[in-house]
């Protein structure tokens, strides 16, 4: 996955959780790395993930994985 940044719009994918809301446009709004083992237990995540904070256009936002999303330019 190339490397995202703050601002930009990506596209959940398909096989996201539905909580993650699948085909979804969303923006980049933060951007964190799992350091501890403490914090990849409370994000669902292994040390090492590259974790997203995405909005949606209603305001809601949620973390993700970095596997979840894709840049939008990237076909469904």
């Amino acid at each position: 996955m190339p490397n995202l940044t703050w601002g930009d719009t990506v596209r959940v994918k398909t096989g996201a959780p539905p909580e993650a809301r699948p085909d979804a446009l969303a923006a980049v709004v933060g951007i964190r790395v799992i350091e501890t083992a403490a914090q990849g237990r409370a994000g669902g995540a292994t040390i090492g993930t590259t974790m997203y904070v995405i909005e949606f256009s209603d305001g809601s936002s949620i973390e993700v994985p970095a596997s979840w999303i894709e840049p939008l330019d990237s076909p469904p």
